[in-house]
C-alpha cells in the first residue's frame, strides 16, 4: 500500500473490511487525509478523518460563525422571524 493509496479516496465498506485499521490509522493521522466510506445499496457515507483535522474544521467553523456579517445576519433572521411569527400564527387560527 503506498503512501497516496487512501488520501481522500472513497472506498465501499466491504472494502475497508477486509484491510488492516491500524493502517488506515496511521495513515489518516500522518497526513490529514480522509477516507470516505460507501456502502452498496446505500446514498448514506462516512468519513474517516483525523481528531486534529475535525478540531482544526471545528475551530475554523467557530470562528467564521462569530464574524460581523454572520452576527447581522442572524439578527435580520431574527427580526424577520419575529415580524412575521405573529402573523402566521393569526392566518392559521
Amino acid at each position: 500500500m503506498s503512501d497516496d493509496s487512501f488520501h481522500n479516496k472513497t472506498y465501499d465498506v466491504s472494502l475497508i473490511a477486509s484491510l488492516n485499521f491500524q493502517q488506515l490509522h496511521e495513515h489518516v493521522t500522518r497526513t490529514l487525509g480522509r477516507i470516505e466510506i460507501t456502502r452498496a445499496g446505500s446514498d448514506d457515507r462516512c468519513v474517516l478523518m483525523s481528531k486534529r483535522e475535525l478540531e482544526a474544521l471545528e475551530r475554523a467553523l467557530e470562528i467564521l460563525s462569530d464574524t460581523h456579517d454572520v452576527r447581522d445576519m442572524s439578527g435580520k433572521i431574527a427580526q424577520l422571524a419575529a415580524a412575521t411569527g405573529p402573523q402566521l400564527a393569526t392566518a392559521s387560527v
